[in-house]
């Protein structure tokens, strides 16, 4: 058999072609940023977020939309993510030509450095190099770049701020002042504010707080059922390869319909079908996948385990076993000897905070669905 490419992606962003429904959710995202809204998405890690935002982007281009992404978490200071937004908008604003009429008047008010190459059309920008510099009173100047340079040039912008909620790590309420005071006057770019962990997008989004009522909230689903089952049966028949249903069922279980584990699972049970030539593959074939999978998992599982306190374990065996419907019962309290409602609560607030778990339509559920599989044959 002539080698086919493993179509199932995980751990990076999908692209167009890989990319499984989400054609709501694509279709309004990309209608507000090229309105010039700010959108504010929310969902937990591992759901395809960042593929959301990616193939919207480039649905934008196809528009001539400049675009602009910028992954909060990826910057250790205030001053750097300024830097790095500069860079990335006139980048995007570009050519030269176009913005250095406006690169000149923001350098009047800011007094940055800024080095542009004529070959490679890079452009490099630094507030200060001093250790003791305070970004605060130049942040209106940077945020209000994209409307100066959309209203001048006579284009529209979508610009992407992901893991948005890593703000607060910088200066707290003054970035999202400054933020707020320039965004809302920017009618020719559009925003999405992009963030991981639901609970402090909506901190943020609460009425204390400068982005109330900013723009409207997109809330990620997990993917239907029944859209996983044509994707991956299509991918499979590529190789004249059918998952029997029983196998569909538990690998669509097993990753509990996570986009990221979805896709993790479906392409290590491709390769094993692969390396065994096998035809056809059903729930055992499933299950040896995932049984390797966490086996080649379990020192990190040890290692985050060993990490979380006896009231934490005891918790995560009562949500791996018994599920969390039932966790606050008293049979299962006295059992996993885990003690009062509260202090149940208390334990999941902990692990919510940990990136053990997340929170999806109320409910807590485990970020990495292969960890109860470790924890139940563990104690077993």
């Amino acid at each position: 058999m002539n080698e086919v490419p493993n179509p199932f992606v995980f751990g990076e962003i999908i692209d167009d072609d890989n990319f499984v429904n989400r054609k709501d959710e694509l279709g309004r995202l990309v209608r507000d940023l090229a309105d010039g809204q700010k959108v504010f998405l929310l969902s937990p890690r591992r759901f395809g977020k960042s593929s959301l935002v990616s193939v919207a982007m480039l649905k934008l281009k196809k528009r001539h939309i400049h675009t602009v992404s910028l992954t909060v978490s990826s910057y250790s200071s205030y001053t750097q993510f300024l830097e790095k937004f500069v860079e990335k908008v006139l980048r995007a604003a570009g050519p030269w030509d176009r913005v250095k009429h406006w690169v000149a008047k923001f350098g009047r008010a800011v007094k940055p450095e800024i080095n542009y190459d004529m070959v490679t059309g890079e452009v490099s920008v630094s507030l200060s190099r001093g250790s003791t510099f305070d970004p605060a009173p130049v942040a209106p100047e940077v945020f209000a770049l994209p409307g100066d340079l959309t209203r001048n040039g006579g284009f529209r912008m979508a610009i992407c701020l992901d893991e948005f909620q890593q703000v607060s790590q910088f200066n707290g309420g003054s970035v999202e002042n400054a933020l707020r005071n320039q965004v809302q006057e920017q009618r020719e770019v559009g925003y999405v504010f992009a963030g991981s962990q639901p609970s402090l997008m909506q901190e943020m989004l609460s009425s204390r707080r400068p982005f109330h009522k900013a723009g409207p909230q997109m809330f990620l689903d997990k993917i239907d059922a029944g859209d996983w089952k044509e994707f991956i049966c299509r991918q499979f028949r590529k190789r004249g390869r059918t998952l029997e249903g029983g196998g569909m069922e538990a690998l669509l279980k097993a990753a509990d319909l996570i986009p990221y584990d979805v896709q993790r699972i479906a392409h290590e049970l491709w390769d094993y079908a692969e390396l065994r030539n096998k035809r056809q593959l059903d729930a055992s074939d499933v299950q040896a996948v995932i049984d390797t999978l966490v086996t080649g998992q379990s020192t990190y599982y040890e290692t985050l385990w060993d990490q979380l306190s006896a009231r934490q374990r005891a918790t995560l065996q009562a949500f791996a076993f018994r599920g969390v419907a039932n966790i606050y019962s008293q049979e299962n309290r006295e059992q996993y000897r885990l003690g009062p409602a509260s202090s149940v609560q208390k334990a999941l607030q902990s692990l919510d905070s940990r990136d053990v778990l997340d929170r999806y339509r109320g409910n807590y559920f485990f970020l990495d669905p292969l960890f109860p599989y470790w924890i139940r044959k563990r104690g077993a």
